[in-house]
Formats: structure tokens, C-alpha cells, sequence
């Protein structure tokens, strides 16, 4: 190792923070903006004019926060509901909640104010702010703002509302650019609020490069973008990067968060999936290519059903198969045992939690073992989007590239699974009949068996003539005994060949002579490539073995296994009124046909979960918080939308424009409120901390990938080499519990440089360095990812042997460039933060680099602020 990077750091405070203040903004004022902002999330925003009181956006959202868990269904606490404003007039069993005008005679107010309120029980008590909004509100008259509320409950509420086109409102001012700013500045007049300035060019490309490329823009793009005074320079700029390959690894990696997707199965035995990685290129390959959101959608349900002449079709259905696996569970439990179906019970819950979550927004998985608590989930719902994926496993599927032979492979396995269709069944039944017999022979024999050996026992020596007498009578019961076991035993042998059942024997030997002869045209066919997926027919490993046709749903009673009731037909979701929640898939004996039902319902125009859903998830990675702020749950215990007009624009617009991702990112990205400055502002943080109606552009720190990427971009070692296997950042040992060792990794080679998206995810033992930075748990669905500050990031950015390394090459680069130390300064600073350093930058820096070496200035650079946030 390098003299200069082994060599201790400075450790005086003073000379550190200095230059932490020098290369960007301080830890100290993004804790205290964090802190502010984790602060807001549990009040309302002070400076709330009185006559603007909402029960929709601000009285409601408080009674979800804290009331609602006890107050909301059938059986309510008091038969009080608390989740409509005619819940709160009709009362419960004390009476009315609410007396409008009247706040010193309503119930509520009393219940939830005071120095010890009764309300709620437990947890934390609405603050004296939140008690103000409640009371301004019935004051007011308690008016109920909430759009159909005439249709009390679960129609009226905001996600499950027909979608509508509405109006941009008008402006007479020169700010919005585009009709999304219409309606971020009307709502900044609303709360006293005004956008602030355009950020500088130097930010905004490195806010854009990062935004959609997820690395930092070349010294080279930076100076062309600030340079250049065409007019559209800047949509030029945002057409350029959304055409670049780089987009969809940037985005694909976003939407592989969503749908948490490992190449490990995770549980107890975390075994590898060596054929995960084309479901990967394939999410990666769809962005690029703008392939329209309702195919891209309907691809990973059923593509190999509506689509089966696409290999990549097939391969979407990767999604299904995204999750964790119990190998344990699946491959090694004997079938028809309660633990068996309680792992095919939790795999078809991750597939319907997967696939309602990512497309809907909805937390259907909360009706597992009960009709939904908050939202209008039945429990009838969830077993019938059970059924949908009752006919589907996860395993590897075989495809080919050249499309005549992957049809004809298609041809034959559809002929080989019907075929086991009728051989399996017929086995068990042609085995069923032989070893009732045969036990009833067992049976017959047993007593026997045990008279005989009763009589071994029994014999004596023989000395006197009785007891020889004995002996002898004793050994003719024995040869007797024998002769009936013997004829038993031949009866047995007898009934394993008996022909009980001919005519079943005969078929069965004709299908599987049928299949041998299937099977052999398909092992003459050229090697097939392999994809894990969603699969209904596949060779058997141990116990694992493929369903061929749906298996049986019931919807079972508390979720338990051992109380099915009815059967569940494929469906859907009986809240969203204009769709039908059954499926009409009568006479289709394919599997598929269910999955291909539930995608059609999923992008069906009048659906407004899916559109709104998307829109709002691009928006969160954009802004790095969503117009609703819970992306995975539209239900009653999410966040309401704070613009809710734009997001229904925004949803109306995508939907009936091409339904386009890129052109959703081009109408966002081309905003006047995309291009703020990140800068505070004192008065304004008062009205509106967390800056949830975007009177900013809001500071984000680089996400894991990001980080490891960057440092690989800026030291030019970074490879950009797409698709293919995995690489393994780490030692493997194929054992009866796989080992995934980082520590014997070795970070010089090659596999260390290539992209983060294209690093093999393990479940059980994520990479160390990526972890510590908030890289998600890949076992679980992550709508949006932690940001954390903690000690032991700053050990890793400074001790990880990657960070090291590539300090290292970093120092080289920078030889390589110029002899002189204040050029290399420079150098690093426009490879790295995308702006030349200021004087006092050069002349702290360069005491820090000729006392402690090159190698260390650059890992002060990778720990800086200005590197690892984007304003």
C-alpha cells in the first residue's frame, strides 16, 4: 500500500471542517435542514390562514395520523368513524364528534385538548398546533371539502376518485414555464409562498446528470452547457441525457428498488440465481428504448402469454419472480404438509404485494387474514389476485434468441406440460389404488410376523419329552405361520405388477412414451439461454416441482392454512368502481390468461391508481419527495397529495400522451420549479419547513450507487460496459448454505469497476460499503430509500479498501494531468464538484496535499459535501 495513504490524516478539527466549508455546504446545516424537516412531517405548517382551513388536506390528515387506527371499519371503537366529516357529525355511542360552529360543545375538541388529553390512548397526543387546526375548522362551520362527498366513505376518497383532466390555473406573472408551474405557483400564493430563483448553469447540469445518468457531468459537458447562449441550450442538454444508455441504468436501478429485485433467494438457504440478471437488462433496455408504460406493465405480468413470439417478453416476467424465495420451504417439504402450503401461502403473497404495490399504490396485502382495516381492500379481493398467480412458481425458463427455434421450443414444452398434465395425475391415482392394497396385505401379515417370532420365544431346550413335544407342536405353528406370510409376501410382490388398474397403466405408459419422445426433440434443439421467471412448467429440483395448470385458491379464514372457505376466483380490486373485480377468462385452460387479465385491468384507462402512481413515483425521484409521499400506499394510511390537481394533470397527461416516461421527465425537467435554487430562505422556512410546496429545489445526497460510481467516474476508471452476468464483489463458496465473503474480494480487478447496477445482489449479506450508505434491503419492496447521517458512512468513505483504491488511481489521474499541485487542485475539483476552486480553496488545500499527499486530498474530496449532495 501506498506510504501517502497509509499515513495518518490530519486530526485537527479546526483545519478539517475548514475545508468541509470550503468544498460545500456543512454536515452541520443539512442535520439542522434534515432535522427541521423530519420536524415538519409531524405538525402542520405554521402561518396557515385561518379561512383556509381544509378537512381535506388538513384535518383529515391529522385524524389518519392519530385517531383513525381505532376509529375506522365495522367495528370502530365506540362506533365512532373518524375517516369522513359525516362520520364526525353522526358520532358514536356519546354522540356527535363534531357541532359545527361550535367548537367548547364538541366532543372531539374536548377528547384531544387539555394538558392530559383522553384521546388517543396511546402513542403521541395531537400538539396544541394540530388542536388549533381542528378547532379553526369546526369554527368555520366544519364544511366538508372532500370531492363526492355525498358518497360518504371509501368513493370520496382521493386515490380512488375517477381521474379527471382539471385546468392549470392561470398566472399573471413570468415565472411558470410550463403548465406544471401554473400549479406550484398557485398554491405558493395560496400559502404565502414565492418560488425562488433560477439555479446557476454550473448546477443545474450536475443536478441533471446526476438526476438522470446518476454520475457526474465531464469537466468537458460542464463548460460546453455554461458556455453555450443558444436559447435552448438547456432542453438540448435534457434531450441529450435522456437519450443517453446511461438513463436507463439510472432508472432501471430505481425501478428494481421498487420491485425488490435480488439474484439470491434470501431465507435460510440464500442459493444464487444465476439467470436473474436478464430481468435486470431487460427493465434497463425497455427505459432506454421508451417502450410505453402500459406494455411495459403488461410485459412483466403475462408477456409470455399476450406476447409469446418475444423472447424478452418472457423474460419481464422476472418480475413476478424479483423477490426472496424459501428454497427450504419449496424444494425440500414434503407435499400436501401444512408448512408446504404455508410457503406457497407467503410466495403468492409476495407476488400479489409486489405487483399491487408497484402498479397501484395500494396495500392489498394488509386483507391477507381480514377485510382491509383503513382502506376498502376485501379480504375476497386479496384471495382472488391470489388465484391470478395460482398457476406460476419461480424458476429458470428456457428461451432462444433465433425466433424459429424458440418457437418450436415453445411448441414442445407446451406439448411436454400437457402431457405431464396427465401423467401426474395418474400416477398418484395408479399409486394410490397399489398401496391401499398393499397396505391391507401388511396389514394381514403383521400379526402373523409378530406370532412367529412369539413362538422363537417361546421355544425351550428340550430336556424332558413334554418340552419336546412343545417344541415340535410350536415348530409345525411356525412352518404354518410361514407359509400363510410367504403366500402374503407373493400376493404383495403380485399387486406392485398386477395390471387392480390396466386401462390407467396403459395410458400411462403410453404418455410417457409420448414424452420421451417430446423431450428428446427438445434436447436436440440448440442450447436454450435461461431467465428466471414467472413460470408455470419447468424440470423439477427435489420437491419443487411446477404447478402445469392453477393450483386451487381459498380464501382462508384469519389467514390460516388449515380453514380454507370458498374458493377465490381470479380478480381484482372491488374499490375501483369503474372496473369490473372479477375476471371473465371462462373456457381458458392457460394460466396465463389470469395474469393477462389482471395486467388489462391494471392499465385500463379508467383506472386512476396506476396512473396516478407512476406519475407520482417519477416525480419523488425527481424532487426526492413524491406529491404524495407514501409512493407504495395511496390508501388511508399514506400521505394525501399536497398538489393534488397536478398530480391528476400529470397522471391525465401521461395516460392519454403516448404514456411515455420520457416525455413525463421532459415536461418535469423542462419546469420552471425543476430549475430552483436550493437556497433557504428564513421567513419562508417558517411557513413551510419542510418545503412541501416547493418554494425550492430540495438538496438530496447521492444514493449508494451513485457514490461508488462517481468516485469510479471521476478517477476515469469506471467501466461502461452494459448488460451481461453480474459481476460477484465477492469470494463465493457453493456449499449447503452458500458463503458470500467481501473481505476476499479483490477491488483492483476488473469486476470492481463496472457500474453498480450491474453488482450481483445478495439478500442475506449485502456489500458492507453499499449497506452503510442506505443501499436497501433487496428482500424487501423499497419505494423510497433512507437517508441517514451516521459515523460509520464517514469510516467507510474514508477506510473502504474500494475508496482507497481508487484515492489511489485518483492521485495517478491527476500526476498524469499536470506537475503542479495548484493544477491538479484544480483538475480534481472540476472532475469531481463540476467548478474550478476558489483562491482561499487552492491555498488551504495545498498545504493539506504536500503534507499528507495526493492520495488523501482525494478522499477529502470523496467525503466532502459538495460531492456527496446535489444542491
Amino acid at each position: 500500500m501506498n506510504a501517502a495513504v497509509t499515513q495518518q490524516a490530519p486530526t485537527d478539527r479546526d483545519t478539517i471542517v475548514a475545508a468541509r466549508r470550503r468544498t460545500g455546504s456543512t454536515v452541520r446545516a443539512f442535520l439542522r435542514w434534515g432535522l427541521l424537516a423530519a420536524l415538519a412531517a409531524t405538525i402542520l405548517p405554521s402561518g396557515l390562514p385561518a379561512a383556509d382551513v381544509s378537512f381535506q388536506n388538513d384535518v383529515l390528515p391529522l385524524l389518519e395520523q392519530r385517531c383513525v387506527l381505532c376509529h375506522n371499519g365495522p367495528n370502530a371503537q365506540k362506533s365512532l368513524q373518524l375517516t369522513t366529516a359525516a362520520g364526525l357529525m353522526r358520532g358514536g355511542a356519546s354522540g356527535a364528534a363534531v357541532v359545527p360552529g361550535h367548537p367548547e360543545t364538541s366532543l372531539l375538541i374536548a377528547k384531544v385538548s387539555g394538558d392530559k388529553p383522553a384521546m388517543p390512548p396511546i402513542g403521541e397526543h395531537l400538539a396544541a398546533e394540530q388542536v388549533e387546526v381542528i378547532r379553526q375548522w369546526i369554527t368555520q362551520g366544519a364544511v366538508d371539502d372532500t370531492k363526492g362527498a355525498g358518497a360518504e366513505g371509501d368513493a370520496a376518497w382521493w386515490s380512488l376518485r375517477p381521474l379527471h383532466r382539471p385546468e392549470p390555473p392561470a398566472a399573471d406573472s413570468p415565472w411558470p414555464r410550463t403548465a406544471i408551474d401554473r400549479f406550484i405557483l398557485a398554491k405558493l400564493s395560496e400559502k404565502g409562498l414565492r418560488p425562488s430563483r433560477e439555479a446557476d448553469r454550473r448546477t443545474l447540469i450536475r443536478r441533471l446528470t446526476f438526476d438522470l445518468h446518476g454520475l457526474p457531468p465531464t469537466p468537458e459537458a460542464v463548460d460546453a452547457f455554461v458556455n453555450d447562449a443558444s436559447p435552448g441550450a438547456y432542453e438540448e442538454l435534457v434531450d441529450r441525457l435522456l437519450a443517453s444508455p446511461r438513463y436507463g441504468e439510472r432508472w432501471g436501478r430505481h425501478w428494481l428498488d421498487v420491485v425488490h429485485f435480488g439474484e439470491s433467494h434470501g431465507y435460510d438457504k440464500d442459493k444464487p440465481r444465476r439467470n436473474a440478471w436478464r430481468y435486470r437488462d431487460y427493465v434497463i433496455q425497455s427505459l432506454n428504448n421508451d417502450k410505453p408504460y402500459d406494455r411495459f406493465v403488461k410485459e412483466q405480468l403475462a408477456g409470455d402469454f399476450l406476447y409469446p413470439d418475444d423472447p424478452s417478453a418472457l423474460i419481464a416476467t422476472g418480475f413476478i419472480a424479483a423477490g426472496p424465495w424459501d428454497y427450504v420451504g419449496h424444494a425440500e417439504l414434503r407435499e400436501g404438509t401444512q408448512d408446504k402450503k404455508i410457503a406457497r401461502l407467503l410466495d403468492r403473497d409476495d407476488m400479489v404485494t409486489a405487483t399491487m404495490s408497484t402498479f397501484t399504490s395500494m396495500t392489498v396485502h394488509c386483507a391477507r387474514c381480514h377485510d382491509h382495516k383503513f382502506d376498502p381492500i376485501l379480504q375476497k379481493d386479496y384471495y382472488s389476485l391470489q388465484a391470478v398467480f395460482a398457476g406460476v412458481d419461480r424458476a429458470d425458463r428456457p428461451y432462444d434468441d433465433d425466433p424459429k427455434t424458440y418457437a418450436e421450443r415453445r411448441r414442445l414444452l407446451k406439448d411436454a406440460a400437457q402431457l405431464q398434465a396427465v401423467i401426474r395425475p395418474l400416477r398418484e391415482e395408479i399409486a394410490e389404488l397399489t398401496n391401499a392394497r398393499i397396505e391391507a396385505l401388511d396389514a394381514e401379515a403383521e400379526p402373523l410376523r409378530q406370532r412367529r417370532t412369539l413362538i422363537v420365544h417361546a421355544k425351550t431346550a428340550g430336556a424332558t419329552a413334554e418340552e419336546r413335544a412343545e417344541n415340535e407342536r410350536l415348530d409345525q405353528e411356525s412352518a404354518a405361520l410361514a407359509k400363510q406370510i410367504k403366500l402374503l409376501d407373493e400376493q404383495r410382490e403380485q399387486e406392485k405388477m398386477s395390471l387392480l388398474e390396466a386401462a390407467k397403466r396403459e395410458r400411462l405408459k403410453a404418455a410417457e412414451e409420448n414424452f420421451a419422445s417430446i423431450q428428446a426433440e427438445i434436447d436436440a434443439l440448440p442450447k436454450p439461454e435461461l431467465a428466471y421467471a414467472a413460470a408455470s412448467y419447468f424440470k423439477p429440483e427435489q420437491r419443487f416441482t411446477p404447478a402445469i395448470a392453477a393450483r386451487p385458491v381459498h380464501l382462508l379464514a384469519r389467514g390460516d392454512v388449515m380453514s380454507p372457505q370458498e374458493p377465490s376466483q381470479p380478480g381484482a380490486l372491488s374499490a375501483v368502481a369503474a372496473l369490473s373485480a372479477r375476471f371473465d377468462i371462462a373456457g381458458s385452460e392457460d394460466e396465463g390468461a389470469r395474469r393477462a387479465a389482471l395486467a388489462e385491468w391494471i392499465v385500463d384507462a379508467r383506472n386512476p391508481l396506476t396512473w396516478r402512481s407512476i406519475v407520482n413515483r417519477v416525480w419523488h425521484y425527481h424532487f426526492g419527495k413524491g406529491l404524495a409521499d407514501s409512493p407504495n400506499d395511496f390508501g388511508r394510511m399514506g400521505a394525501q397529495p399536497t398538489h393534488p390537481e397536478l398530480l391528476d394533470w400529470l397522471a391525465t397527461e401521461f395516460r392519454d400522451n403516448g404514456r411515455s416516461l420520457k416525455r413525463l421527465h421532459r415536461l418535469i425537467l423542462l419546469s420552471a420549479v425543476y430549475r430552483q435554487s436550493s437556497e433557504g430562505d428564513a421567513d419562508f422556512e417558517k411557513l413551510d419547513t419542510s418545503n412541501q410546496y416547493l418554494w425550492r429545489m430540495n438538496r438530496t445526497r447521492l444514493d449508494a450507487e451513485s457514490v461508488r460510481d462517481s468516485i469510479l467516474a471521476v478517477t476515469g476508471s469506471l467501466d461502461l460496459s452494459m448488460g451481461e452476468p453480474s459481476v460477484e464483489q465477492f469470494h463465493f463458496k457453493d456449499d449447503h448454505s452458500p458463503v458470500y465473503d467481501y473481505a476476499r474480494f479483490d477491488v483492483e480487478s476488473a469486476a470492481s469497476l463496472r457500474r453498480s447496477v450491474y453488482r450481483f445482489i445478495v439478500r442475506s449479506v449485502p456489500d458492507p460499503f453499499m449497506e452503510s450508505l442506505d443501499c436497501p434491503d433487496a428482500s424487501l419492496l423499497t419505494p423510497k430509500r433512507n437517508v441517514t447521517l451516521t459515523a460509520i458512512q464517514a469510516l467507510a468513505m474514508l477506510n473502504d479498501p474500494i475508496v482507497i483504491s481508487q484515492s489511489r488511481k485518483f492521485a495517478q489521474a491527476l500526476r498524469e494531468r499536470s506537475a503542479g499541485l495548484e493544477e491538479q487542485i484544480r483538475e480534481a475539483f472540476l472532475r469531481a464538484l463540476g467548478r474550478p476552486p476558489q483562491p482561499d480553496e487552492i491555498a488551504l488545500l495545498s498545504g493539506y496535499a504536500r503534507q499528507y499527499g495526493l492520495e488523501n486530498f482525494g478522499r477529502l474530496i470523496f467525503n466532502s459535501n459538495e460531492f456527496l449532495f446535489i444542491e
